[in-house]
């Protein structure tokens, strides 16, 4: 009875996200109250060194939000039809817990994956933390999916983050808990246009927010983040369709992209085309399904992203934390590592809450999963 009854909400789930915008997030979104790009943003919250414009070449979207951004990869997804008996692990997953974190040094990149889609970022001395949740549970009025992992990092640990980054407002990146204990440590806030409203409507600081439209940059403190569309639906509940993006981050060292939320697109080869090969790709590789295959990517397809932006290292994300889906827990790192060796394709997987350095990245392939 359990186990139809998280179907039943898992279900739910998709659909509520479906109706809320089943178009492509990536081309529609609400302006935001605080809309801060181009001249309009003048510098950083904190010392004004902030610099925004369009990625180039420039990209007319369609009024009516008409996804055009359909795309075939050269890896055929497996089928993911049956139902599966180990959605959540038989044991609390083993994770890290990294204590004080110091920022990294100049020239570095360091990833800490968090569990599911949370990860904090150290692009030289700026941190950036990517969708933080930290909560224990997510969804609204108590009810939702429970993680099976413990949280490596408690906001209290979390250190100074200079620049906070949100794909999107779905419970599982967007925690209203994990916000407002963050806030006091978070410099600014950088989220698609619209989540800029919700923020604010949780009392954070609109002079903190910079709201932005896919393929819009800002460079904060040296660290230029680049908007990149993303085919998924958001929305918040029964609230509108709001915008869903993916972000790539670059400083004079290093060039990373997290995809965010997505189904499989030409997108993907458009980050390469516009923006260069990258050294870390952080790719959505879980709570897939062949019903809702067009806004979520099969792991086949994590791998082909790999390929298409050429990455020199992955890490599968949103997997690891939370029950959103059919699939075995552990489905997700065994497809992807499995077709990667066959491809070639360098993939990491760091145990959650493991500091992982570029540079020693090599020595993150053990497939823990297993133990």
């Amino acid at each position: 009875m359990r186990r139809v009854r998280q179907q039943i909400f898992i279900m739910l789930l998709v659909l509520a996200g479906l109706a809320a915008g089943a178009v492509s997030c990536g081309l529609r979104g609400d302006r935001g109250s605080n809309r801060r790009s181009g001249a309009e943003a003048t510098g950083n919250p904190e010392d004004g060194n902030v610099t925004t414009g369009v990625a180039s070449p420039t990209e007319t979207v369609s009024p009516g939000g008409e996804t055009n951004l359909s795309g075939t990869p050269a890896v055929t997804p497996t089928p993911d039809v049956r139902q599966k008996s180990r959605t959540k692990p038989e044991r609390t997953i083993p994770v890290v817990k990294p204590g004080a974190i110091s920022r990294a040094a100049d020239g570095e990149l360091k990833v800490i994956w968090l569990g599911h889609s949370s990860s904090l970022v150290q692009m030289g001395s700026v941190n950036l933390l990517f969708d933080p949740v930290l909560s224990k549970k997510i969804g609204v009025l108590g009810v939702g999916p429970r993680r099976f992992s413990e949280v490596p990092v408690t906001a209290e640990d979390m250190p100074e983050i200079d620049i906070l980054f949100l794909s999107h407002d779905h419970y599982d990146h967007l925690d209203y808990d994990s916000v407002l204990a963050l806030d006091s440590r978070v410099g600014c806030y950088v989220v698609p246009d619209g989540i800029d409203g919700i923020l604010q409507g949780w009392g954070i600081d609109a002079s903190k927010i910079y709201a932005m439209q896919p393929w819009e940059a800002v460079t904060i403190a040296g660290v230029t983040l680049t908007f990149t569309p993303a085919q998924h639906s958001g929305g918040r509940g029964l609230g509108a369709a709001t915008l869903c993006v993916g972000v790539h981050v670059a400083d004079a060292s290093h060039t990373l992209f997290y995809t965010g939320d997505s189904g499989y697109a030409k997108h993907f080869s458009e980050v390469y085309e516009r923006l260069g090969a990258v050294d870390l790709l952080l790719a959505e590789s879980g709570q897939y399904n062949e019903g809702w295959a067009s806004v979520h990517m099969m792991p086949e397809q994590s791998v082909q992203v790999a390929l298409d932006v050429h990455a020199a290292w992955m890490i599968p994300v949103h997997w690891g934390a939370f029950v959103l889906s059919t699939h075995d827990w552990d489905e997700p790192p065994r497809r992807d590592t499995e077709l990667a060796a066959k491809l070639g394709v360098r993939i990491a997987t760091p145990r959650i809450g493991e500091i992982v350095d570029l540079r020693e990245i090599g020595n993150y392939t053990e497939r823990w999963w297993e133990k």
